[in-house]
């Protein structure tokens, strides 16, 4: 009986040995990311990753700042969280990410990187130099129209009767909003326009500032943290108006659209045009999902006065609380180098790298990448401060009341105004921070 055991235990000793080392030493990395297009390619990418089990959670957009926070206060979480813009002053104050700026000059190109992105995804705060995260996906917003009623003589002629101009994509907002009024009241299509007007995340936020920094108007000031009598001005009424207007040409329920509703509005082939993150571009380029995908063109969102186009993309950082965090870096360099990169572009990613966004490869991607480098020239974003998350709720909960005609524009920019600044004169009783 004492034999048996004594020839059972070896062979389990001599198990174990012959197991290879690579296996058992293997970490296992985490990354949290929402629910969107680039998620669902960034998980076929890391099946491909060598030298770890990655893990990509794609969790739902209202959850998503939510959860990776939730995570940061428990100490755990992803190894790799990927954080919106706005995140990082929050992610940053809390120390809750690694200083990544001397690991990225001494591992990465960092000539190479688009200063733009490197600003808003990376640098806190913006001017300082210190990194803290590494462009993961850049992102801006596109225009997305049916290129085939453009073209249409019958159109074109309706058109020029009814306006006494030549129908051509348009290049500011006012012309935007006419034709969108001119085909909402046509019997060539049921809708002019359509955007993610929803209170939800960032959404209907996203879909106006825009609006208002082509129209000249501000959120706020960014040096005095000033609100109140920046906002809630004459154009930014002037703004919200032209919103409730654009809201007007677009479906019935268009104020309550999130990201699905918008694409699938224009594939379905009920609204003329809808403004959208690139990001989403694939969701227009087959004709399996996307009815119109042959008769769909792409430009870049108007200005007015100015020419702003709200900022979207985000950086992968380390979290401070990770157990594998050289794991984690050594996986961040293979994904940034030019092999991976390439395949990034080639199945519907947007590089932060210039020489891969210049590259054919991104260029020839898809239909709509040639108007993404002009663009990104055009991007702005809004606060990246630590109270970024109360700001948001606010502006969203009044805004979306007041674009779908259910509060008056000034009311509401004035309750923003008021509600906001009482958030920041709280967080700031002695002013703005010496770095702000």
């Amino acid at each position: 009986m004492l034999k048996s055991r004594w020839i059972l235990t070896l062979l389990i000793v001599l198990l174990l040995t012959l197991t290879p080392v690579s296996a058992q030493d293997v970490p296992n990395l985490s990354i949290v990311w929402f629910a969107w297009p680039p998620c669902d390619l960034l998980t076929s990418l890391v099946a491909d990753y060598p030298d770890a089990n990655v893990t990509v959670s794609c969790v739902p957009l209202d959850q998503w700042h939510d959860q990776i926070f939730a995570d940061f206060a428990a100490q755990g979480g992803a190894d790799l969280p990927i954080l919106d813009s706005q995140f990082m002053g929050e992610a940053v104050a809390g120390s809750h990410v690694l200083n990544l700026t001397e690991w990225i000059q001494s591992t990465l190109p960092l000539d190479d990187y688009n200063q733009t992105a490197l600003n808003y995804y990376a640098e806190v705060p913006v001017g300082s130099g210190e990194l803290y995260s590494v462009p993961v996906i850049t992102d801006t917003r596109m225009l997305v129209y049916r290129q085939d009623l453009f073209e249409n003589a019958d159109v074109q002629a309706a058109y020029q009767e009814a306006t006494g101009e030549e129908l051509t994509v348009p290049e500011t907002w006012s012309q935007l909003l006419q034709i969108s009024q001119f085909f909402k009241d046509s019997d060539f299509i049921d809708n002019g326009y359509a955007s993610h007007w929803i209170n939800s995340g960032d959404l209907v936020q996203t879909a106006w500032n825009h609006i208002l920094w082509s129209f000249g108007g501000e959120l706020w000031d960014s040096e005095t943290y000033q609100v109140e009598g920046v906002l809630n001005t004459d154009v930014g009424v002037q703004a919200v108006e032209f919103a409730q207007q654009l809201v007007e040409t677009g479906p019935v329920a268009v104020s309550g659209f999130g990201f699905d509703e918008t694409v699938g509005t224009i594939c379905n082939g009920s609204t003329a045009m809808i403004e959208i993150w690139y990001g989403f571009g694939g969701a227009f380029t087959d004709a399996a999902t996307c009815g119109e995908a042959d008769n769909l063109g792409f430009a870049v969102v108007p200005g007015e006065v100015e020419h702003f186009i709200s900022l979207g993309g985000q950086g992968m950082s380390v979290s401070s609380y990770s157990e594998n965090q050289d794991a984690a870096l050594a996986f961040i360099a293979w994904l940034q180098s030019d092999e991976v990169q390439t395949r990034w572009v080639e199945g519907g990613g947007f590089p932060g790298r210039t020489s891969i966004l210049q590259s054919d490869a991104f260029l020839n991607a898809a239909p709509y990448n040639p108007t993404f480098a002009e663009a990104f020239t055009y991007v702005k974003d809004f606060w990246n401060i630590p109270e970024y998350n109360q700001l948001l709720g606010i502006q969203g909960e009044y805004l979306n009341l007041a674009v779908s005609g259910q509060m008056d524009a000034r009311e509401a920019l004035d309750l923003i105004a008021e509600e906001q600044q009482e958030v920041l004169d709280d967080a700031y009783p002695d002013g703005p921070p010496a770095s702000g």
